[in-house]
């Protein structure tokens, strides 16, 4: 049966602006709803729930943020320090937390430090400790009915989940069905040799459960060359049940730089605005003809 695939926000693209305002304008944007940005502490989930349900919208996930040292708390659920897995474990259970709370469906990991390719001891032993520490956070998802997805990010950014194959391979280590994969376009573009439909449906709609959005150039989708009415088919093929989480930036703009609040308001506006438009035409035409 054809699902029609809701459209969100991923709300670190923001900046250092008010929830209440992220929520105002991508509500008059038309999208179905937010991803948060993994920060617990910054959020009262009473009025996130306020915000979110007095437009109609929802929360589809929250998105774990697992930066390098330089962002000073390492969340480093592969490192080789007991004490400093276990404050990445922490983080990702108050993710967990803050899901629940808001009526959100799964909580975004990434296995290593995004920002540093580098191993804290070597990929074994890192991917050792950090399917050790996806478990122990997987056994309180699964208590609290979240979904952990297990982000695959490019060779660039880190160091041992690159691939859907790479990501779909720890998973199934984890042994967990509240512990999944998910994919983000302009990595996927990167890594995925025989390109992003075909990842998507090898990897099955039991196991692929969200996705981020943007084009090759890390712009917003249409901007650039993606075929994304094959990307939709493929997401259709599967039975897909999640959402499209969208994270353009602007050309030559870096994601750290975006969460500085770098992008001017109107331009990153009208980016959301055309590429919700350009992933609801390809979704109709999918819809209609498949």
């Amino acid at each position: 049966m054809k699902n029609r695939i809701k459209f969100f926000v991923n709300s670190w693209i923001f900046g250092n602006v008010t929830l209440r305002e992220i929520v105002e304008r991508v509500a008059s944007l038309e999208y179905d709803g937010i991803e948060l940005v993994g920060e617990p502490k910054i959020y009262r989930i009473e009025e996130v729930k306020s915000l979110v349900g007095d437009r109609g919208m929802s929360v589809i996930s929250i998105c774990g943020m697992h930066p390098g040292p330089e962002e000073g708390d390492l969340r480093a659920l592969s490192h080789f320090d007991k004490k400093e897995r276990q404050k990445a474990i922490d983080y990702v259970k108050a993710c967990v937390d803050l899901a629940s709370g808001v009526g959100a469906r799964s909580v975004l990991v990434v296995p290593s430090l995004v920002g540093r390719p580098e191993y804290f001891r070597s990929k074994e032993e890192d991917i050792k400790w950090a399917v050790d520490s996806i478990q122990k956070a997987g056994e309180y998802a699964e208590d609290n009915k979240i979904i952990l997805t297990i982000e695959p990010i490019n060779r660039y950014e880190v160091g041992l989940v690159n691939s859907v194959e790479d990501s779909l391979k720890m998973a199934k280590m984890i042994e967990n069905p509240f512990v999944r994969i998910m994919g983000d376009t302009f990595h996927m573009q990167i890594e995925e040799g025989d390109g992003i439909p075909n990842a998507i449906r090898r990897a099955g709609g039991e196991w692929f459960r969200h996705l981020h959005a943007a084009d090759n150039t890390r712009e917003a989708p249409g901007k650039g060359t993606m075929n994304w009415r094959e990307m939709i088919r493929a997401l259709q093929d599967i039975g897909y049940q999640g959402g499209i989480s969208l994270e353009p930036l602007p050309k030559g703009a870096s994601p750290y730089e975006a969460r500085k609040g770098v992008i001017p308001k109107e331009k990153l506006d009208n980016d959301l605005k055309y590429g919700l438009l350009h992933l609801r035409r390809e979704q109709e035409f999918v819809l209609q003809y498949t």
